[in-house]
């Protein structure tokens, strides 16, 4: 095997490795139980419904996962979709800096995205966003390839391209704003940039259809959740998309700045490639803009929303080290940097979802029915949609609150741990009741639906 292709199957193989555990180790958070019912429903039209009611997302990864699972597989294997997505995009990622890159740092970029805490977490959940990094790679590849050698088919599988990544999510419109750019401001891009931009309108062409069921999810405030602009927390999504270390505290906000402080040094080095400065645009440009309309009251800003530029950034990282020239620094450097990435994933909780299976088997253990309301604490939206999913005959839970006198008996999912611990009578102070919907229990009374029931 030639070792460049060596390079790139061992990256693949990296990134599968480290997601595949947790495909089958860890249970479903809410939104992947929302996911979870969209892959259940009996046709295409029931599921793309699902989407439209219930989702802030387009419907392309939904409909990957839907013909997966009514192909055969198991709503948890169709988590697999996300773990070839994440060894594919480690693979591209090499790819695109291999364009200005040697082999040492190109394979860098690539790890970095194998490794990352955030394309790890993603990479084995039932959830769009790794697809999403690997269509925007995929994206900058086409555009590049028509830079190469413009041709009508060329042109063709960048609108596509296009097409599936406005269709997999809607923080691609940053990205596709920030290649067009890229198209209308570099020099080396003057002789395609007619006939590239024209191809991406035609992408955006092919998504109208579901315009009508976008502008329907965009009037369900579903990033209600998502609170005031903060610089701390803009400043930080770089570095956090590869590491959760010192998360939180003065020693990470440090490490923050001096991510970017080697970014803006990538940014330098890789100025002088066409790929390099699409990189460097791809990777701040969608960060600039998504954190411009947070702090204009657009509440739509999440990190893992902005999962795509991070291969962008590794190439940007990598580009940094390239720099070094001296190729035992440029070996050491990266060799360091993918040790202490691999460390930082090794002691991090990736995902930090709870046992939800175990809860739900140790309540019906402790005699749950549905005349026995569930006290939880924190935010109960958390556990309710899981809990829903993993008890008995997947009951619809309704958050509640106790009547004077509280209830004579509550089963407790304690804050540690989140595992059912002891039957408690009388009322609860600061905990939320989940019940029956159907049958709630007269002893407590329901809350308001939605984000309201925590007012």
């Amino acid at each position: 095997m030639p070792r460049r292709t060596g390079s790139l199957v061992l990256v693949a193989a990296v990134a599968a490795a480290v997601r595949l555990p947790g495909v089958y180790t860890q249970a479903f958070w809410q939104d992947e139980v929302a996911s979870a019912r969209i892959l259940s429903q009996r046709t295409l039209g029931a599921a793309l419904a699902r989407v439209a009611r219930t989702e802030s997302t387009p419907p392309l990864w939904y409909l990957v996962g839907w013909a997966v699972h009514h192909a055969g597989l198991t709503v948890r294997d169709v988590r697999l979709v996300s773990v070839v997505a994440g060894a594919l995009l480690s693979a591209a990622t090499t790819l695109l800096a291999r364009r200005f890159l040697a082999e040492t740092p190109a394979v860098l970029a690539g790890l970095l995205v194998a490794l990352g805490v955030a394309f790890v977490a993603h990479g084995q959940e039932l959830r769009a966003y790794e697809l999403f990094a690997l269509v925007t790679v995929l994206f900058a590849l086409a555009l590049l390839a028509e830079l190469d050698a413009p041709s009508r088919s060329r042109e063709a599988c960048l609108g596509l391209v296009a097409a599936a990544g406005a269709l997999t999510h809607y923080f691609f419109l940053f990205s596709a704003a920030a290649a067009v750019l890229w198209l209308w401001v570099d020099p080396a891009a003057r002789r395609i940039r007619l006939r590239a931009s024209a191809a991406v309108a035609a992408g955006a062409v092919l998504t109208l259809p579901w315009a009508p069921y976008a502008l329907q999810q965009l009037h369900q405030d579903r990033f209600w959740w998502i609170g005031p602009f903060t610089v701390r927390r803009f400043v930080s999504t770089p570095f956090r998309l590869f590491t959760h270390a010192y998360d939180g505290t003065h020693t990470g906000l440090a490490l923050s700045v001096a991510a970017l402080a080697l970014l803006a040094a990538g940014v330098w080095a890789a100025r002088h490639s066409p790929s390099g400065r699409l990189s460097a645009v791809l990777a701040l440009l969608p960060l600039a803009l998504a954190g411009t309309g947070w702090a204009l009251g657009w509440r739509i800003y999440a990190q893992r929303n902005l999962i795509a530029i991070g291969p962008f950034l590794a190439v940007v990282v990598a580009a940094a080290v390239a720099a070094l020239r001296v190729q035992p620094a440029v070996t050491a450097t990266a060799g360091a940097t993918v040790c202490a990435l691999a460390a930082s994933l090794a002691v991090s909780n990736i995902g930090h979802v709870p046992p939800y299976d175990v809860m739900a088997r140790e309540l019906v253990a402790d005699g749950w029915r549905s005349s026995i309301p569930i006290a939880v604490y924190g935010n109960p939206l958390r556990y309710r949609a899981p809990l829903e999913w993993y008890l008995p005959n997947r009951p619809v839970l309704a958050l509640a609150r106790p009547r004077p006198g509280g209830c004579r008996l509550v089963l407790v999912v304690t804050r540690r741990g989140g595992v059912l611990r002891e039957r408690v009578h009388g009322e609860l102070r600061r905990a939320t009741y989940l019940g029956e919907a159907h049958d709630l229990p007269r002893c407590v009374r329901p809350l308001a639906a939605g984000h309201a029931a925590l007012a």
